[in-house]
């Protein structure tokens, strides 16, 4: 099994006057128009874009339905192939902020990491950078499974930065250290996983691990020519098996409709063996609802006997 990704830093230094804590999950109003414009060749106009099928919104956009019956049946909708890392800002603050904005991109996807980039410099060069306040990128930085980074480059007239740390799914099954029977799980964002028309109240493994074993397996279809090698039937059947201890989660209002959620910590305890594959993925992938833009980013941690 394997699926290769990607992931970006930007160090940013923010204004003391951002009193937002959620300020920077304002960039899904802006990310996919600033990237657009960044990349487009035809003032907007895609119905006559002769420069449709090479072109980059189109490309990261578009979330085209497979041709495939059976894969349509299987992945439905692709999901978006990138995801953002936002963290929550300390708030008040009397000084600037230092903070790290984290980007993932998937698959075929890297291919446009340079216009990626230069969408992120221009929303925050503009004059409404975060709350009407401007933004300053201190660093691009690439960082490797191993949390090592390293300063990324661009060189004029080149698409693939220098610098580039590239992960695999293999590469994190192999350098997994993680105890087999028990492992915390702590939601840093809020998780939404939809459910009879609503969304799912009170964290259940089961539920989460399907909403994230599709998700897996849609963006590395659509996005990496993989079908990926697990046994998805027999995951989901033994996913009822998980035993929950310790748990500690709840649904929290950050910002009504937009930032909610389940947000807490749980201890699993059973053979995870299994289940680690697409548990570590999902570490950068997250899971649920809106999390291209940040929602249902979680954290595993090895959790002590006692």
């Amino acid at each position: 099994m394997d699926l290769v990704f990607t992931k970006i830093v930007f160090t940013l230094r923010l204004p003391s006057e951002c009193g937002d804590p959620f300020a920077l999950f304002s960039l899904k109003y802006r990310f996919r128009q600033v990237f657009r414009d960044t990349v487009c060749r035809s003032n907007g106009d895609c119905a006559c874009c002769t420069g449709r099928p090479d072109c980059p919104f189109h490309a990261v956009f578009a979330q085209e339905l497979a041709q495939d019956p059976v894969a349509r049946k299987r992945h439905q909708k692709p999901p978006l192939p990138f995801v953002f890392h936002i963290p929550l800002l300390p708030c008040p603050c009397a000084r600037p902020l230092i903070v790290e904005l984290g980007l993932v991109v998937v698959g075929s996807a890297m291919n446009y990491l340079s216009d990626f980039r230069n969408a992120v410099i221009q929303m925050f060069r503009s004059e409404t950078g975060i709350g009407y306040h401007p933004v300053e990128i201190l660093t691009v930085e690439s960082e490797g499974c191993s949390g090592f980074r390293t300063p990324v480059r661009w060189e004029k007239r080149s698409a693939s930065p220098e610098g580039l740390s590239t992960i695999s799914a293999d590469d994190l099954i192999a350098l997994n250290t993680l105890p087999s029977g028990r492992v915390g799980l702590r939601f840093v964002t809020p998780m939404r996983i939809s459910q009879d028309g609503g969304f799912l109240r009170c964290f259940t493994f089961s539920p989460f691990f399907r909403t994230l074993l599709r998700r897996i397996s849609s963006l590395a279809y659509y996005y990496y020519g993989s079908s990926m090698e697990m046994d998805f039937p027999r995951l989901a059947r033994m996913s009822e098996t998980v035993i929950l201890d310790d748990k500690c989660m709840q649904w929290e209002l950050w910002k009504r409709g937009s930032l909610e959620g389940i947000l807490g910590s749980v201890l699993l305890c059973g053979d995870l063996t299994d289940f680690f594959p697409a548990l570590l993925l999902g570490e950068y992938f997250s899971c649920g609802k809106g999390c291209a833009f940040g929602l249902g980013r979680y954290e595993l941690f090895p959790f002590p006997e006692g």
